[in-house]
């Protein structure tokens, strides 16, 4: 019975100290307390002797872990929601001047609505590490230039070049603050060709 206790006190405290690591990670504290008081409760009936079978023991250790594991798989799954994304493509061909931000219309994705279709600026929601796409098309057989501008200032340049139908994409990947501000500009008067073949997009990684 010694050496069932022990094991018991020392799954109890492997418990506890996932139990920390979830706590950190702030998923499901109804679930985590919840457990956390079964446990408590466990420990001191053995502590005092009581009556309980070592079956009953471990089911509930096993019903414990059970629990634990399914927290955090669907904590999992709300970060995964909670992940700024987002897509949007050009509908309708933009003429643009010197430094206009070019509003991709159509939004595919906005996870977290850091993307504005009305600016044509995403703002990131959380600080972190941000995989940036963007692809410009030329109109009409003429050259175009735009560049990917980080809080205003331009950060990577793109060129179409001179024939109907030429593309250029860019991929940073940039470390943004809360709040930050990504866009896509035109560098000078150009045109840019919409029908969803220049399109903008943005998501956290780390």
């Amino acid at each position: 019975m010694m050496y069932f206790q022990m094991f018991v006190f020392s799954t109890c405290l492997l418990l506890i100290s996932i139990l920390a690591k979830e706590v950190e990670s702030g998923s499901c504290p109804k679930l985590e307390n919840k457990i956390f008081d079964n446990l408590v409760d466990m420990i001191f009936a053995i502590k005092s002797g009581s009556q309980i079978s070592e079956n009953k023991i471990l089911d509930n250790l096993v019903a414990m872990m059970v629990a634990i594991k399914s927290g955090s798989q669907m904590s999992g799954r709300r970060n995964e929601k909670d992940r700024p994304a987002f897509t949007a493509t050009l509908t309708a061909t933009a003429s643009l001047k010197k430094d206009n931000t070019i509003k991709f219309d159509t939004v595919i994705l906005n996870q977290g609505g850091g993307y504005s279709p009305k600016t044509g600026i995403f703002t990131a929601t959380q600080t972190g590490l941000y995989l940036i796409s963007a692809t410009v098309m030329s109109n009409g057989g003429a050259h175009l230039g735009a560049y990917i501008s980080k809080n205003g200032a331009n950060l990577m340049n793109l060129y179409g070049p001179q024939i109907h139908g030429g593309t250029e994409t860019a991929n940073p990947v940039l470390n943004l603050e809360k709040g930050g501000k990504i866009s896509v500009r035109s560098s000078g008067l150009f045109s840019v060709y919409g029908g969803n073949y220049s399109y903008f997009s943005a998501v956290y990684f780390a």
